[in-house]
């Protein structure tokens, strides 16, 4: 069987069982599995099946991610996001379109001790929804604000998605972590842009024209009666900002001491990448203990039984994710397509440029029906022989793919992110959350262009913290 062909029939595979609703792990282990017997023999895969599956999952590096997903669980256990998102609201009352900045601030916060896309989504939507709603803002854009900001959680440090990224690859997990910093923040800022440019403008497609203002509470005078006319500049309070200074204050804190507990510790190399992981997973842990104590009725065990039976249906997904991943991955190197491949490609009468922006424009349609993780062990095995080969840093590469990936949670017909924000809102379409998301994708294109074209504002961070370390 020609090389052509057999790689041919084994991606059809693939295709196929994804399509059938077979998991993305069982359909990438089937499927490699597969090819290695038409590509060698029975006993051949055999063997990689014995030995494949512990040689991928064995590394000490990945002992960072349930540290970072229970990390995560903690958090949301703790109650922590809602204060978080009272805290932002806060801050940015006073501006055009503060409530969906605010959304956007806490979407960065809450991705910040996460990880995690559909996690940030989730959470940040239930308690964000329905207060921009009551101010004023349309459906559609209030779920757009909040699925396109929900993305960063795969890119703002902890993301797990990095770390599979430089597991893949063998590019320093650290140094990744530390790069997907900056583009972070300069998304979020972008994001919060479209939103206070709408709310600016008065576009009559994202702002009610009129809507019911809830009356003022706490601190403050009277309501302002159920028949204001909503500017977008949210100055009226909400529900998520009825919280004492002390609280959001509190919020703040933990959610940075987090993020600096996996960014200075890596950044000094006081700790490493996993040892970062174990030590903000413990801090999150006591601010559980200690919210739990401090508030009457929480009750500690259950909570804690809750956020370890998710950390291991969590982490049990994206080992399994790494070992179907590892076996068609092996399969790929072992026919030698990822070097006919790269030398294919590098061939080409183009610019490496033009390359590499073809390579990634062809992760949107992916990230249309496959969640990020999957896409990488499909591409990265194929791709990053290219890149290295066109002679591109690959940390920069790495955080350009997450960028489209991001784009992909959010692009119809099957942006994930659109799904669960729908979800997380009653009476919320994932039509209206589609219809939504078009100014931030259309964003995205723009900063990850500008990513595209000044890779120092990627390598920077990592670079000085080599520097010092």
């Amino acid at each position: 069987m020609s090389p052509e062909l057999l790689i041919g029939l084994v991606i059809a595979l693939l295709v196929i069982l994804i399509a059938a609703e077979v998991p993305v792990a069982f359909a990438l282990l089937t499927s490699g599995a597969i090819g290695l017997v038409l590509l060698k023999s029975a006993g051949y895969a055999t063997n990689t099946l014995a030995n494949q599956p512990f040689s991928d999952t064995a590394a000490f590096s990945l002992v960072l991610i349930p540290m970072f997903v229970i990390m995560g669980m903690f958090v949301v256990a703790a109650g922590i996001a809602q204060d978080v998102y009272g805290a932002a609201a806060r801050v940015f009352r006073r501006l055009p379109g503060g409530l969906g900045i605010a959304t956007v601030a806490a979407c960065a916060g809450f991705a910040a001790v996460t990880g995690s896309s559909a996690a940030t989504v989730a959470t940040i939507g239930r308690i964000s929804i329905n207060e921009m709603r009551q101010h004023g803002y349309r459906s559609s854009f209030a779920a757009g604000i909040v699925a396109a900001s929900g993305t960063l959680g795969i890119l703002i440090p902890p993301s797990l998605v990095l770390v599979i990224y430089g597991t893949l690859t063998g590019e320093s997990i650290e140094k990744l972590l530390l790069a997907g910093i900056i583009p972070g923040i300069l998304t979020a800022i972008m994001y919060a842009v479209v939103v206070f440019v709408r709310a600016r403008t008065q576009i009559s497609a994202e702002f009610a024209v009129s809507a019911p203002v809830r009356a003022a509470v706490g601190g403050g005078g009277a309501g302002t009666g159920g028949g204001a006319v909503a500017t977008g500049s949210d100055d009226a309070p909400m529900t998520s900002a009825d919280v004492s200074g002390r609280s959001a204050a509190s919020a703040f804190a933990k959610v940075t001491l987090l993020f600096l507990i996996v960014v200075v510790g890596i950044y000094t190399g006081l700790f490493t990448a996993t040892e970062s992981g174990a030590v903000a997973a413990f801090a999150a842990l006591l601010m559980l203990i200690w919210t739990a104590v401090r508030r009457r009725g929480m009750r500690l065990w259950p909570l804690l039984r809750q956020a370890f039976e998710e950390t291991t249906e969590v982490s049990t997904m994206i080992f399994l994710l790494l070992i179907g991943g590892g076996v068609f991955s092996f399969f790929i190197v072992s026919g030698g397509y990822a070097r006919d491949f790269a030398a294919w490609i590098t061939e080409l009468p183009v610019s490496p440029h033009v390359v590499v922006a073809a390579l990634l424009l062809a992760l949107i349609p992916l990230g249309m029906i496959l969640d990020g993780m999957s896409i990488l062990l499909i591409t990265v095995p194929l791709t990053y022989p290219v890149i290295t080969e066109l002679g591109f840093d690959g940390i920069w590469y790495g955080i350009l793919v997450v960028k489209l990936i991001e784009i992909g949670l959010v692009t119809p017909p099957v942006g994930i992110n659109c799904y669960v924000v729908a979800g997380a809102a009653p009476g919320l379409r994932a039509e209206d959350a589609f219809r939504g998301v078009t100014p931030f994708i259309a964003i995205d294109m723009v900063t990850t262009a500008i990513l595209f074209a000044v890779p120092a504002i990627t390598l920077w961070l990592p670079s000085i913290a080599s520097t010092t370390g």
